[in-house]
């Protein structure tokens, strides 16, 4: 009896110290959507830090990896022992590791257009209309700080995976967006401003044209203002 006496504050401290330390945690587990990726475990308790090392690597191919939660902030680093080291905390929940890569010797074709600023000095964006460029993004400008009345003929490279193209544009603190836009080289797009009058009241209306290769008027593309950014 006094044996038994004994072990059992000896279970109850034992007990403890495993909740205490985390490993009675509950667990999540950690997926891949393709071949290459290493990791020491499959399964992660919330707060872990997280580990991957991808080394299927082939020659002239880029890689992109995301999370399947868009939410959690993924590093990216490389060197010649692991290839590429991918770390990250693990969420409350299953997370998956994702992978795509594509060669990059592959031609990709592009396309000359022009832009004609009408409105106010502006920084442009011509993206090819993709899922993950929906979402606002403000990576380098491809015109910035167009002066009115100015032009300037550009090169957008064309993506495999989108057939029309989004307009960003911000001009004097003002925020504007259009999309599904069709553009084919030689085609002209013209930020331009209107005046109208709407109960006695004149307004002012901003709105984006396409012309084709040959000035014949496509598209008028108006409600284009998205919101105002704020003066500094």
């Amino acid at each position: 009896m006094r044996q038994i006496n004994k072990i059992i504050p000896i279970l109850t401290v034992m007990l403890l110290m495993f909740f205490l330390f985390g490993c009675g945690k509950q667990k999540h587990k950690l997926n891949f959507d393709s071949y290459g990726f290493e990791s020491k475990k499959s399964e992660y308790a919330y707060g872990d830090k997280v580990k991957v090392y991808y080394n299927l690597i082939g020659t002239d191919t880029d890689y992109h990896f995301y999370l399947d939660d868009e939410n959690i902030e993924l590093k990216q680093s490389y060197d010649d022992k692991h290839g590429y080291i991918l770390t990250f905390t693990m969420p409350d929940h299953d997370v998956t590791l994702n992978m795509n890569s594509h060669n990059n010797m592959v031609y990709i074709p592009q396309i000359n257009v022009t832009f004609i600023n009408e409105v106010n000095e502006a920084d442009i964006w011509i993206i090819p209309q993709t899922e993950e460029n929906t979402k606002p993004t403000w990576d380098n400008a491809t015109i910035s700080k167009l002066p009115v009345n100015e032009e300037k003929e550009i090169s957008l490279q064309e993506n495999r995976d989108a057939e029309s193209w989004i307009i960003n544009i911000i001009a004097g603190y003002q925020y504007y967006s259009v999309s599904d836009i069709a553009l084919k080289e030689g085609y002209t797009i013209i930020f331009k401003t209107e005046t109208k009058e709407y109960n006695g009241i004149q307004h002012k209306n901003e709105f984006i044209e396409i012309l084709d290769q040959n000035g014949n008027l496509l598209s008028k593309n108006e409600d284009i203002f998205i919101g105002s950014l704020g003066a500094k």
